[in-house]
């Protein structure tokens, strides 16, 4: 579906982070306490202006990472391949513009899911979880439309990722959609060292979400993912390239945004039919 160019490492000229200085309740368990909420109140508009950056959580147009693993379901093992692609194209929710990240799951060779996430990072630098779009696949056809939600829409809110989690932080509400879902994490701890096949990595945050240990590096994003239980449906990922797509593929990661976000209206109206097109940048 897309022309790839050649990869490049990328060269992030971020300082290390250390666990004192950034995220210091990841030095314990980050297991206790209850869930904090870093969202807004329900029912009322953000009103910020997305200007602030999270060293862990890039979100710089074109950037493009891609993690290999394995999926099991019951007793078959999957290749499970996972393509984060930043495009272009941005969009208004609830009072902020928000950028469109292209999220694509591979399992066996075959886009079995590809999710659309409305993200944006505050002054604070908090990642703000402002909506998301998912469809399914099989054999490479369109099969539903599921996990479509927006910050403002039926009170639903979200925050990824917190820029800056105190000591002793609880875990952190991720999603809340009255009715349908609430998701929290947790902050585990600051990793010394790392290693994936694309590259090691010192200071690295770890979060655990749900069932899931996910890993990131500064100035590089998500590295790693592994299961934190034993048992059911487990997946893996580790990171094996990073790329900054050249002008012709943006434009063309960007084009299937737009593609999304306009099926999201026509598949989902009571969520996405009232909201404003996306558009594209320049």
């Amino acid at each position: 579906m897309r022309t790839k160019p050649p990869t490049r490492k990328f060269v992030t000229g971020v300082a290390a982070f250390t666990c004192t200085a950034v995220f210091a309740s990841a030095c314990g368990d980050g297991r206790a306490g209850t869930s904090a909420s870093l969202l807004p109140a329900a029912g009322s508009s953000l009103s910020v202006t997305p200007a602030g950056t999270n060293p862990w959580f890039p979100l710089e147009p074109g950037y493009q990472s891609v993690r290999l693993g394995s999926l099991n379901r019951g007793h078959t093992e999957l290749e499970h391949r996972r393509v984060f692609s930043v495009t272009n194209v941005t969009k208004v929710i609830d009072g902020v513009r928000a950028v469109l990240v292209i999220d694509q799951d591979f399992d066996g060779g075959e886009n079995s899911e590809t999710a659309l996430d409305y993200l944006a990072v505050d002054a604070e630098g908090n990642v703000l979880y402002l909506g998301s779009y998912t469809e399914a696949y099989e054999a490479g056809e369109f099969v539903n439309a599921a996990d479509a939600w927006l910050a403002g829409v039926n009170g639903a809110r979200g925050t990824l990722l917190p820029g800056d989690p105190q000591s002793g932080s609880a875990p952190f509400t991720q999603v809340d959609v009255p009715g349908q879902e609430t998701s929290t994490a947790e902050f585990v701890e600051i990793a010394e060292s790392v290693c994936v096949p694309f590259d090691c990595y010192s200071d690295v945050l770890v979060i655990r979400e749900g069932e899931e240990l996910k890993y990131f590096a500064a100035g590089v994003g998500g590295i790693k993912t592994e299961p934190d239980y034993s048992g059911g449906e487990q997946e893996t990922e580790e990171l094996i390239n990073l790329t900054q797509l050249s002008p012709e593929s943006l434009a063309e990661i960007s084009a299937e945004a737009l593609r999304l976000d306009e099926h999201a209206r026509e598949t989902t109206p009571d969520v996405f039919g009232d909201s404003e097109p996306a558009e594209q940048t320049s």
